[in-house]
């Protein structure tokens, strides 16, 4: 982890970002200028299921003067849906990490490869090759296969293909294969030195009554400030972290400028609080009063 806390003032941040070494459309480095134009100081990378471009996200931050947090997301298998866990502050080199990744990436190239399949099935060729990550050690997901889909001219954006074909329940959908359950995750990003985060709690249908469970297990956050999340929403989050002695953390979970909408790198305006807290714990100070 970083020893060194940031001074924050007027700081800008974001603790939810993916690039090209998952289903971004920026490059690693290419993330952090972009970062660097909008006036972030700090940003966070979290591709899913991978730490593949982590490398290239930091040193651009050295250059540009902007702190990146080695980060990741992780996709998790639960009764109704799935959860996804943030791993902060993550030692990229540890061993049990990368090679539950490297099982993690197989299952999603071989799921990718079953969506198509059903997706000719329903009349949506795709050209042979189109659907690729962006190298051999990027992780693969439903964005590459809407992407494809938009250039062979099925679609006209994301969403589309999202709300057509490739959403949960829609006609192209399938479920990943066994992936860990979120106190597996947690203890996965724990191992590695990291702090876990519930991302995005609204999309799963077991929260917040899975928290206890949850914090037992070691969970340190949730994401309130979330970029699709109203006010009200926000407010309820803060109130049931306070409640458990969480962080509460946030961010864009930017993909790039062509995915959704409201999912703006740096479009989250995050307490100076929020921030502060969060740097300390990833650096091991001790908190102070606010």
């Amino acid at each position: 982890m970083n020893t060194q806390t940031a001074e924050i003032g007027s700081a800008r941040a974001d603790f939810h970002t993916h690039s090209t070494a998952s289903d971004g459309t920026l490059a690693p480095a290419d993330l952090v200028h972009q970062a660097s134009r909008r006036g972030l100081s700090i940003i966070a990378l979290t591709d899913h299921d991978t730490t593949g471009g982590l490398d290239e996200a930091i040193a651009a931050g050295e250059a540009l003067g902007v702190r990146v947090i080695p980060g990741i997301e992780l996709s998790t298998d639960v009764t109704a849906g799935e959860v996804h866990m943030l791993g902060y502050g993550i030692d990229q080199r540890n061993s049990t990490l990368q090679d539950t990744l490297a099982h993690f990436r197989q299952s999603r190239v071989e799921r990718a490869e079953r969506i198509i399949a059903r997706l000719r099935d329903l009349g949506v060729n795709l050209p042979e090759g189109s659907v690729q990550p962006s190298s051999g050690d990027a992780s693969i997901g439903r964005p590459h296969i809407a992407r494809a889909m938009i250039e062979a001219g099925y679609v006209r954006s994301v969403t589309e293909a999202f709300d057509r074909y490739l959403g949960n329940d829609k006609p192209a959908y399938i479920a990943s294969e066994r992936k860990p359950t979120p106190t597996e995750a947690i203890q996965l990003i724990i191992a590695a030195g990291g702090l876990p985060v519930h991302a995005h709690p609204f999309t799963s249908e077991t929260f917040p009554d899975s928290l206890p469970e949850l914090v037992t297990a070691g969970l340190v956050g949730i994401e309130v400030y979330y970029a699709e999340y109203s006010e009200a929403q926000r407010e309820t989050l803060a109130q049931i972290a306070a409640a458990h002695g969480l962080l509460a953390t946030g961010g864009s979970d930017y993909h790039g400028e062509q995915f959704k909408q409201r999912r703006v790198l740096g479009s989250v305006d995050l307490p100076v609080a929020t921030v502060r807290r969060l740097l300390q714990r990833l650096d091991g100070t001790p908190p102070r009063s606010s």
